[in-house]
């Protein structure tokens, strides 16, 4: 069973996520900002990371580079969705060059998330 990490600040999209993921039979954990979000991934082993663009204390961007930059080789080769309710074409394009795998516009489709997971889980 593969384990996700569900990082947002809106403890809404928190739960919803993490019940849809869970019924797919996902192990799934949940981050209130992108601090508490690196912290979690540097002390649990974890397959994916679903983490949201927009945060306090810690933005989404901003942990995807401390993650990218982290010491730990699984760290640094974390599979990473970056979601945004603002998908430009500019965070789109600066989400992929700080290093996420893929990215999932808001609102999110359940449809679309579960194929984004599965695809990305099998690289």
């Amino acid at each position: 069973m593969a384990r996700i990490l569900v990082a947002d600040d809106e403890e809404s999209i928190r739960e919803m996520l993490k019940d849809a993921l869970e019924m797919c039979g996902y192990g799934v954990d949940t981050a209130a900002d992108g601090t508490m979000a690196v912290q979690m991934l540097r002390e649990a082993p974890y397959d994916l990371v679903l983490l949201d663009r927009n945060m306090p204390k810690m933005d989404g961007l901003q942990a995807l580079v401390a993650i990218r930059r982290d010491s730990s080789p699984k760290l640094r080769g974390m599979r990473v969705i970056m979601c945004t309710g603002a998908a430009t074409g500019r965070e789109i394009d600066e989400s992929f060059a700080a290093g996420a795998t893929d990215y999932l516009p808001k609102p999110i489709d359940l449809k679309t998330l579960f194929a984004k997971v599965e695809k990305t889980l099998k690289r």
